[in-house]
């Protein structure tokens, strides 16, 4: 029987356990995971007491990316998947101290002057944006900054009050540095197939022929630590799976046509394992670290940005009715505010609360803008829900708050990422085929991106170790 470990307990990690041990009946797994617990980045907060189920980490998976939800009908959870509220439908965006409604079109892009309207984008700032529809079709060579193409094509105005926030809030990052090709390469696509962004908006708000309409994400009800849990549960129940949680792997070599993983307990306990292959679901540099004494891998070089989670909840009294109809706000960068956006969960979520209680999550922290993460939590706690009352009109102060945080959580991809990855994933398959590196580091950090990289590192590792 042959031995493979699978190096980082995140979904990644127990992705890639699953498909190993489905794909082959032959196959021994051991997962290390240095922390005492599974899951990295998937956080649930359950309160009993409160009747609260609220995310602390990703929030939901986007539902046109089958692998999470192929995975979640096959841990038999189908029936606990939840769609968001249709009405939770407004997103604003802040400028000047107000909540603005973000510009109807496709990605707040707007298509004609009734779009979109100031204080938000100034007319000067809306006439560029649809003066795009005039610019020719021109796409970049090669890989260009996200943040470059877009301000060539719609001004920098709509880049700096939606696009940044929008767009490059979801890796917590700065527009101007992140890669187009790993980020939005979509964008590109909208221009060849459009003729512009500004007709592609057009066409994609375009009414749509009736009929039921499904959630763009989706989550589950018990939460996604939930998803988690019955993967652990999965794994465990197999005789061919071994998970040892508090367990470090911090060196790795070569014997003969296997490898030996040197590993630490929590407790200062080293021992060794040999094994046929390996799946390393942890970050690049922490996986280039590893590597280091059997292979020098090309440098992915990301940069992964530090940021924390704020959960308020208030009694629902604290808002008025037009709560109901929003899922949340972002705040551009001039803003200067320490909270970066806010979900607006019991809104967006059925499942997260009673009707009696209301809960919004705050973010702090992105790519050059990141200085009230030096705060305490109570601090950090004040601040966000300061900022979050004197925008909604909170008329009463949170029953309850809890402070997440997530040191270099979010990787933020730079010009040629790609191409880099492609390079570590060529030396790899050239020296050492029976190990795969996977995870939010390389191509995509979404949980369906995450989970559809480890089932095809397990794949690739089955497929070296088998000949």
């Amino acid at each position: 029987m042959k031995r493979v470990a699978v190096v980082g307990g995140g979904i990644t990690g127990l992705a890639a356990c699953l498909r190993l041990l489905s794909a082959d009946k032959g196959i021994r797994v051991h997962l290390y995971e240095a922390a005492e617990r599974l899951g990295g980045h998937v956080q649930t907060i359950r309160q009993p007491d409160l009747g609260i189920t609220v995310e602390a980490g990703p929030d939901s998976m986007l539902a046109r990316k089958p692998a999470a939800m192929r995975l979640v009908e096959s841990l038999g959870m189908a029936n606990d998947v939840v769609s968001t509220r249709p009405e939770a439908k407004e997103t604003f965006i802040v400028r000047g101290g107000a909540l603005c409604p973000m510009p109807r079109g496709y990605l707040g892009i707007p298509f004609d002057a009734s779009c979109a309207k100031p204080p938000l984008l100034s007319p000067a700032g809306i006439e560029r944006v649809l003066q795009e529809e005039r610019l020719p079709a021109e796409l970049p060579e090669g890989d260009v900054p996200l943040g470059a193409f877009l301000r060539s094509r719609l001004g920098d105005e709509w880049v700096d009050y939606v696009g940044e926030p929008l767009l490059a809030g979801i890796y917590a990052g700065h527009i101007d540095r992140l890669s187009l090709s790993a980020t939005w390469p979509s964008l590109v696509d909208l221009v060849r197939a459009h003729g512009s962004l500004v007709a592609a908006s057009r066409a994609l708000a375009a009414p749509r022929q009736p009929g039921p309409s499904r959630s763009a994400f989706v989550t589950v009800r018990g939460g996604l630590s939930s998803v988690i849990e019955r993967m652990a549960e999965r794994i465990q129940a197999s005789d061919r799976a071994e998970i040892r949680t508090g367990s470090r792997v911090y060196g790795m070599e070569t014997r003969g046509p296997r490898y030996r993983l040197k590993l630490e307990s929590t407790s200062g306990e080293r021992f060794e394992e040999d094994v046929d292959g390996a799946v390393i679901a942890i970050p690049p540099h922490a996986a280039r670290e590893l590597l280091l004494p059997i292979l020098d891998l090309p440098n992915v070089d990301t940069h992964f940005q530090s940021t924390a989670t704020i959960v308020l909840v208030y009694p629902r009294t604290a808002f008025g009715p037009d709560l109901d109809r929003a899922s949340g706000f972002l705040v551009p960068r001039p803003e200067g505010m320490a909270v970066t956006a806010t979900t607006w969960m019991s809104s967006k979520w059925p499942h997260v609360a009673p009707e009696s209680l209301a809960v919004i999550r705050a973010y702090i922290g992105r790519r050059g803008q990141d200085e009230a993460l030096a705060l305490s939590d109570d601090e950090l706690a004040r601040r966000a829900a300061e900022e979050v009352g004197r925008l909604t009109g909170a008329r009463e102060q949170p029953v309850w708050v809890r402070v997440t945080r997530f040191a270099e959580a979010m990787p933020n991809y730079g010009v040629g990422h790609l191409a880099r990855v492609a390079q570590v994933e060529l030396a790899l398959r050239s020296s050492l085929p029976a190990i795969a590196v996977a995870g939010a580091g390389y191509r995509g950090v979404g949980l369906p991106d995450c989970v559809e990289q480890g089932e095809r590192a397990a794949e690739q590792v089955i497929s070296a170790i088998r000949g």
